[in-house]
C-alpha cells in the first residue's frame, strides 16, 4: 500500500486527466486546456509519479486507460460534475445573499394586501437598495428567518408564538378575527357572525401538523375552552389545499382575511366572534443592517398612516 498524500493532488490536474480520457489524445486536450502538448505529458506524467499509479498505455499513435486509470476516471469524473455543479449552485445563492435586504411572506397570503404596498413604497425612496422577496409555508419562512437566510416576515399571528421573544422582534401591522371558511352548502353559512362553540359537530380540514404544527395547536387551544376537540377529517399539505378539501356542506376550516381565496365567489367566510388574528412582521433583534431599520420603518409609518388598501389599517 502507496502512503500517498492526496494534498498534493490539485483539482486542476484532475480535470487535465480527465480531458486526456474524454478526448482520448494529449494534443487534443491540450488544444482545449490552451496548453501545449508536452507540457500537458509532463503534468500527467507527473501525477502519475505522485501517485505511483501508470494512468495511461502510451503507444505510437494511441494511448489506452490502465484498468486502474479506468477507476479514478469513473470515479474523478463524479467528483469533478459535482465540483462544477455545486460551485455553480453557490454562485447562484450568493447572488440571493448578497442582496441588500431578504424578505418573506406566506405563500398562502394576498401579497397586494400589505408586502407588495410596503415594498413598491420602499423601493420608491431608497432605490439603491436592492431586495429580495420570497413566499413560502410558515414554517419555512420562520425558520429561514431563524437561519438567518431573510431579514424580516410577514406571517400569520398564530406563528409567532414559536419565535423566541429573547432573539426576535415582532409588530402587528394589522388586526382581524379569524373566519371559518366553508361551502356555501354549510348551515353556518347563513349567519353573520359565528362562535366557536358552534363548531363542535363540524368536521376540520387542517394543515398536517407534520408541515405547520402551530396550525393545528392554533385550532385545539381555540377549542379546548368551548369543551371540546376539533374533530380533523382530513390533513393537508399546505395552507393552498384546504379549500379543494371542502367535499361536504359540513367541512370547515380556519383562516382570516388575508387568506389568498378570500372572497372567492364559490366560498363562504363567516367572522368568529371574540378571537384575534392578523399579519405579523418579524425580525431578529441582532440584525443591526440599517437597510432592515429603513425598512421596519417604513411598514410602521405605513400602518400609522392608514396607507394599506383595501381600508386596511
Amino acid at each position: 500500500m502507496h502512503n500517498i498524500d492526496v494534498r498534493n493532488i490539485s483539482l486542476g490536474q484532475i480535470q487535465y486527466f480527465l480531458k486526456v480520457v474524454e478526448c482520448n489524445s494529449f494534443t487534443k486536450a491540450a488544444n482545449h486546456l490552451h496548453l501545449t502538448q508536452p507540457t500537458l505529458s509532463k503534468r500527467i506524467a507527473g501525477m502519475e509519479s505522485m501517485l505511483g499509479i501508470q494512468l495511461f498505455i502510451r503507444e505510437k499513435q494511441s494511448i489506452r486507460l490502465t484498468p486502474a486509470g479506468r477507476h479514478l476516471f469513473d470515479k474523478w469524473s463524479a467528483v469533478a460534475d459535482l465540483v462544477e455543479r455545486t460551485v455553480e449552485e453557490a454562485h447562484v445563492i450568493q447572488q440571493a445573499f448578497f442582496r441588500n435586504l431578504s424578505i418573506g411572506g406566506l405563500d398562502s397570503h394576498r401579497p397586494d394586501v400589505l408586502i407588495l404596498p410596503i415594498v413598491e413604497s420602499f423601493q420608491r425612496k431608497y432605490r439603491d437598495i436592492s431586495m429580495r422577496v420570497d413566499n413560502s409555508t410558515a414554517q419555512d419562512i420562520r425558520k429561514m428567518l431563524v437561519d438567518g437566510e431573510l431579514d424580516v416576515i410577514f406571517t400569520v399571528l398564530y406563528d409567532t408564538c414559536l419565535l423566541e421573544e429573547e432573539k426576535f422582534s415582532h409588530e402587528l401591522l394589522f388586526e382581524c378575527p379569524l373566519e371559518v371558511c366553508m361551502l356555501k352548502t354549510n348551515p353556518l353559512s347563513q349567519k353573520n357572525v359565528l362562535c366557536i362553540s358552534e363548531l363542535n359537530t363540524y368536521n376540520f380540514i387542517a394543515i398536517s401538523p407534520l408541515r405547520t404544527p402551530s396550525y393545528s395547536e392554533m385550532l385545539k387551544v381555540l377549542c379546548e375552552p368551548f369543551g371540546f376537540t376539533p374533530n380533523f377529517s382530513c390533513y393537508t399539505s399546505n395552507a393552498n389545499a384546504l379549500p379543494l378539501n371542502l367535499i361536504s356542506g359540513n367541512d370547515i376550516f380556519i383562516c382570516d382575511m388575508f387568506f389568498r381565496d378570500y372572497g372567492n365567489s364559490h366560498l363562504c367566510f363567516r367572522p368568529i366572534a371574540d378571537t384575534k388574528s392578523g399579519i405579523v412582521m418579524c425580525w431578529r433583534k441582532d440584525n443591526k443592517k440599517k437597510e432592515l431599520t429603513l425598512f421596519i420603518e417604513e411598514a410602521l409609518d405605513m400602518r400609522r398612516k392608514s396607507l394599506f388598501p383595501n381600508g386596511m389599517s
